[in-house]
Parts: C-alpha cells; structure tokens; sequence
C-alpha cells in the first residue's frame, strides 16, 4: 500500500516538488513497489534517474521530482522504455539545490519540469544537455558557452486544453503526463497581456462548446491584440461563430481562427491582422505559424546568429527562414537569400521586406529544404548561411553544406541531439565548431535552443 507525501525527516522543505503521484499515465501499468532509492542524474526530461533493484530485478527509475543526491521514497506505477516510472512520496534527504517552487499549480501542472531546481544548478544542466549531446558525436571540450535565461513573464505564445464538462468549463494546462486539466487563472511565465485573456477565454468557450468536448487554444500576444486560434473536431456552428465575432470584439483581441485536424486554419472573426515586430519591421502573422516563444528570446537568438554571420558577409542564406526574424536584421548588413517550405510565412516576409524599403535586398522563396536541398553551386554564391530548421534537424541540407565552399555557417536548433548529429556532418566536412551559445527561454522546462558557430 502507497504511503501519502510526508514531510522530509532532515531537512526544511524537503518534501516540496510532490503531489506529483496520483496522477493518470500512460504506459503499461506495473505492480506497485515502495522503494527508498538515491537519484543519481537528471533525465532528459528532467526527472530524478536511478538503477535500483526493484520487482526483483536491477531496472532504471524515473521519478519527477527528484533531484540528483537525494534520498527519495517512490511508488513505482508504470513502464518508460527499459525502465519504470515512479510517483515521488517523500524526499527524506533533500538536496542543497533544492529550492521552493514559485507557482501553485506546480505540483500538479505537467508545463514546468523543474521549478524545484536551484538557478545556478538549473543552468549547469541546461549547458551540460548540450554538451553530452556534442559529446556523444565525438566533439572533445565542445565550446559551449554559458546559457542565456529568460526569465518569467517573458512569454507570448501559449497553448491552453479546454473541457466543458455539464455548465462548466475547465481552462489550463494538462497534469503531467496525464489528459487531466490542471485550470489555472494565471500563469507566471506568460506575459501579462496572455494572463489577462484567460478569464474573458474561459467566459466565450461556454457558448462556443458543447458539453463534453475539448479543445487546444493557441494564444499568441501580438503588437495589435491576440491571435487565437482554437483547434476542434468539429467547425463551430452558427452559434459559436456569433459568441467568437463577440469575443474579438469585447476582449483584446485581433483574430481568431478555428482548425479542423487535417485542414488549414479558418477565420471567424478579426479586428485586424496581427502584427508582430521583427527587429523594428512589422510583419503580418499568418495564422498558425511559427514564431520564437518570447520577444526576449528571439533577440537573443537573433544576436548570436548576427554575431556568428560576423560583419563581411555581402550574400547570406536564410534557410528554413519562416517569418524572417533573422533575414530582416541581416539584410541590413547583405544580401539575404531566404527560403521555407511554408507558403504564408515565405509571402508574410516578402511583404514586410518590401515595406520596409528592404525588398531588393530580401529575395523569398518557397522550397521543401528537406526533400530538394541547396546543392554545392547554389550555396556557392554565399558568404555564410544560417539554418534554422525544425526538431528534426537539417540533415540533407546540412550534407550539401559540408561539401560546399561556404566560410561561415550557423545552426540554430531546438534540439541538442540533432544539431550535434548535423554539427558532426560539418566537422567531418572541413568545419570547425567555433562556439555554441545556448538559449533557455523554455523555462523550467527540459527543452534547451542553441547557436551554433561554424567556420570554413
């Protein structure tokens, strides 16, 4: 039988960070053991990891929560992979990095991984994740510079679970690896103008869902208002439609848009087209798409790919471009060549550009990088090239790269794993990894973005 969360026997605080059994998961279930166990390391997703014998056997054990020196009590409750997943009961030795969580909901809310961390141990792990990842492809003392941490409040885009169950509506964030919503009504990481939507939100999803249904609310705080877009199984009626058309209208709001899975986003209703600014250069959103998670975020990325192009390069390729958050600033400096797969970002770019006076010095086009890559003639014409590409990576673009006679290169990346398999593709190409600057505006959460500095 489990025993409930105690109190840590040494220790102030030592129990904070549970509350986090109880929850639903997923996975194949597993007879119950209570184990006291030491965390060893943090995981990928910044669960407490450990080797333990448990049900008889040595096996790894994932405990959220957990901090690596602490002596912990766990209730296994589920496979992972290899290993097993473990309710945390009690921390009976806490760690000195510990630290009190900062929000309520964190106990239960799956958003933050890692609110219990200490700042400076928080940003060791943060840097040591991209480390071990380059590491793990054969790069010795990998430069890796000290991440950048944006702070609370910063964030500008969002994405809420709804349920309506009978009169009531339920607005947050899903539980931890569970489909349980954890209704919140503010959130610390968010910028004010996101908070200050989520009660007039709430409100309108009453008259807009039936009961029973739920829906995902892409939230992004824009220039002009907020562009919402709601995703459903189903198009609103004529009903939800006229609740929506009244809720751009009474709440701080530009647009919103409905998705149906499989279909592009549908308007419904708009005050006027969201705008965002880009380095100064106001751009149009096209709904749906993709834009850095915090203004102090893409600045920051946006400076360390200013400083690896460096100042001499006349003709840059901005490839994966999207909306051109650094095509605008490079094109200050050259001539920009950018390119995405996406239509509406690529043409949202193109129109910006030419407002701005820097059409002839930002030519767009639309091309899949993934499947008809820039082979070594056309990347011949360039300076340097950045490439920023999705989670997957850039691997046959970054193939034609290593090949190419480019003298300097940036990789920006949300994913460790795979800018290091393409940072090796580089290297074994004649290019030197000069410096990798990690960025965490993710906050409390295991995700880490990079710049990468290559040169020729």
């Amino acid at each position: 039988m489990s025993r409930p969360p105690k109190q840590g026997r040494r220790g102030r605080g030592a129990s904070k960070g549970q509350g986090r059994g109880r929850r639903k998961r997923p996975g194949a279930q597993v007879p119950s053991q209570t184990i006291d166990v030491t965390i060893d390391k943090l995981g990928a997703h910044g669960d407490g990891v450990c080797r333990a014998e448990i049900l008889g056997r040595p096996q790894t054990l994932f405990v959220a929560g957990a901090l690596p020196g602490e002596r912990v009590s766990a209730e296994t409750v589920s496979k992972r992979g290899d290993g097993l997943v473990a309710n945390l009961l009690e921390v009976i030795e806490p760690s000195a990095a510990r630290t009190q969580p900062g929000c309520p909901h964190y106990e239960r809310c799956g958003g933050c991984a890692l609110q219990h961390l200490n700042t400076q141990a928080y940003a060791t792990w943060k840097r040591d994740r991209v480390v071990q990842a380059l590491s793990q492809r054969g790069f010795d003392a990998p430069p890796v510079l000290e991440p950048i941490l944006i702070g609370e409040g910063t964030r500008r885009r969002v994405t809420f679970t709804a349920l309506k169950r009978g009169k009531l509506v339920t607005l947050g964030f899903n539980a931890r690896s569970s489909h349980d919503i954890v209704a919140v009504d503010h959130c610390p990481l968010l910028a004010d103008a996101l908070n200050d939507l989520i009660g007039p939100l709430s409100a309108a999803l009453h008259g807009i869902l039936d009961d029973g249904k739920r829906v995902h609310i892409h939230v992004t705080a824009c220039e002009n208002g907020a562009d919402v877009l709601i995703e459903g199984d189903a198009a609103p009626d004529l009903a939800a439609r006229e609740a929506l058309a009244a809720f751009v209208q009474s709440a701080s709001t530009a647009r919103v848009a409905w998705k149906q899975e499989g279909l592009a986003p549908e308007p419904i209703a708009q005050q006027a087209a969201p705008l965002i600014y880009l380095s100064g250069v106001p751009v149009e959103l096209p709904s749906g798409t993709f834009l850095q998670a915090s203004v102090e975020g893409e600045h920051a990325i946006r400076d360390a790919v200013l400083a690896g192009v460096g100042e001499g390069a006349e003709r840059v390729a901005d490839l994966f471009c999207g909306l051109g958050s650094f095509s605008i600033p490079l094109a200050q400096q050259a001539i920009v060549t950018a390119v995405d797969a996406t239509d509406a970002p690529v043409r949202a770019l193109e129109r910006a550009a030419g407002r701005a006076g820097l059409g002839g010095r930002v030519v767009a086009s639309v091309r899949d990088l993934s499947r008809q890559p820039l082979d070594e003639r056309e990347l011949s014409k360039f300076d340097a090239v950045v490439f920023d590409p999705p989670r997957a990576g850039a691997a046959e673009q970054v193939r034609y790269l290593a090949d190419s006679n480019v003298s300097r290169v940036v990789g920006v990346s949300c994913n460790p794993a795979t800018f290091a398999r393409d940072a090796r593709t580089l290297a074994d190409g004649g290019y030197r990894l000069l410096a990798v600057q990690p960025i965490d505006q993710f906050i409390y959460s295991p995700h880490v973005e990079l710049v990468g500095h290559f040169c020729r």
